[in-house]
């Protein structure tokens, strides 16, 4: 399960669940995590040695010598490489197998983070459209007090069947702002269910409001030494360690050892009558010689330069770290001062509407004052819920920062 704050643990039970669903389900996760599996076999099936040479040779007619005829010749022959060679080949295929598990792993923490992104967006749509229908909710408040006033005033009924019309105008506006929301919370909650590869219009549980999450506390060692694409590097530099120590190998002698049977008939007149048809065998030596160097030399010189490549790309990557998550404070602290923003001044335009309405009722406020504040209610309204989602998303960068959902991946291992 996905390790969450303890402050948002119970407002995102479900997008735990939600989550577990995709790392189970999606196609492209599933995809890498088999590519690392084949890597994985790959690397069990080196460290062996090549398979022994059989040579079977016949001859159609038997081929005369001084103590009998030859019939037919066996060679077994095993080569055995330079000690270290096979070592070699193992670990660098395991360090390539690590290397691809650590892009996997990559993969599934950047599909949690999406998936959080998602979530949030989501329920700051419904606090949109639910700030959009209070809204509505009050300006039917006030239509009935102008209808009211209309049906008793003696005086200036005009100006009160006007501001019915606006008010009717207003709402018309206003539903269809909500149904613009409510086709952005279709699609939203559409591309959500696909990222758990299940049917678009399958049912979603969120909760009825969204809360503020609290910014994880990092220590910086913490998150260099479980940052995944740093795992990834070295885990190529070992597998270039690996290639040059397998090229050095590679370029020594390699020794073969054999024997090879002779299968022999009889002859009528042999010169060694007690040697007549006997078999024969005959223990071989073989030696490879490395006369030329320039591959060797050459695949040496690729790997070493592959693994300086490897650790500017450790240096770089932790660079791109910091300024990440420098960022992230940079853009929190930003965000969190805007969301101190709108919740005040979502809260005054509330009480300010409230009074405004009574004192519409009294006839101390103009309709058109009314709308224009309630006006700025909802853009406050619609930019704080964007704030929640947004800080939401940025405590979710944090903990990607840390690899905190690292445990999701037990079911995989």
């Amino acid at each position: 399960m996905l390790l969450m704050t303890m402050t948002v643990q119970a407002q995102t039970d479900s997008l735990a669940v939600y989550i577990d669903a995709a790392m189970s389900n999606n196609p492209a996760l599933a995809r890498q995590y088999k590519a690392y599996k084949a890597q994985v076999a790959s690397a069990c099936a080196e460290g062996q040695l090549n398979d022994p040479e059989l040579t079977v040779g016949f001859y159609p007619e038997a081929m005369n010598h001084v103590n009998g005829k030859q019939i037919a010749t066996f060679s077994l022959m095993q080569m055995f490489p330079w000690a270290g060679s096979l070592k070699a080949a193992r670990e660098q295929k395991e360090a390539q197998a690590q290397a691809s598990f650590q892009g996997f792993r990559q993969a599934a923490l950047d599909l949690v983070l999406d998936m959080q992104r998602q979530w949030y967006s989501m329920l700051a749509t419904q606090e949109k459209i639910k700030s959009v229908e209070r809204q509505r909710r009050l300006l039917a408040d006030i239509q009935k007090v102008a209808t009211y006033q209309y049906k008793t005033a003696t005086m200036g009924h005009y100006s009160r069947m006007s501001d019915q019309l606006r008010i009717e105008a207003e709402d018309k506006r206003l539903e269809e702002k909500k149904a613009s929301l409510e086709d952005e919370l279709r699609l939203q909650r559409q591309r959500f269910n696909l990222a758990m590869h299940r049917s678009p219009d399958g049912a979603l549980s969120l909760p009825d409001t969204i809360i503020l999450s609290k910014m994880t506390v990092l220590d910086w060692t913490r998150i260099e030494s479980s940052d995944p694409a740093i795992a990834q590097l070295q885990a190529q530099q070992k597998s270039f360690e690996a290639q040059d120590r397998m090229a050095k190998a590679q370029g020594m002698p390699k020794v073969g050892v054999g024997v090879e049977y002779m299968l022999n008939g009889k002859v009528d007149m042999p010169n060694m009558a007690n040697m007549n048809g006997k078999d024969m065998w005959m223990p071989m030596v073989k030696v490879i010689l490395p006369v030329f160097r320039r591959r060797t030399n050459q695949t040496r010189k690729s790997a070493r330069l592959m693994q300086e490549s490897a650790a500017s790309g450790i240096e770089q990557r932790q660079d791109a770290l910091r300024s990440t998550y420098l960022g992230i404070e940079k853009r929190a602290t930003d965000i969190d001062r805007k969301v101190k923003l709108y919740d005040s001044e979502t809260e005054i335009l509330a009480k300010t509407l409230q009074l405004m309405r009574d004192e519409y009722a009294n006839g101390t406020t103009s309709l058109t004052d009314i709308l224009q504040t309630q006006r700025e209610q909802i853009d406050y309204d619609l930019l704080r819920a964007e704030a929640y989602a947004q800080y939401n998303s940025l405590v979710a960068e944090m903990e990607r920062l840390a690899v905190s959902h690292d445990n999701t991946l037990s079911k995989f291992k």
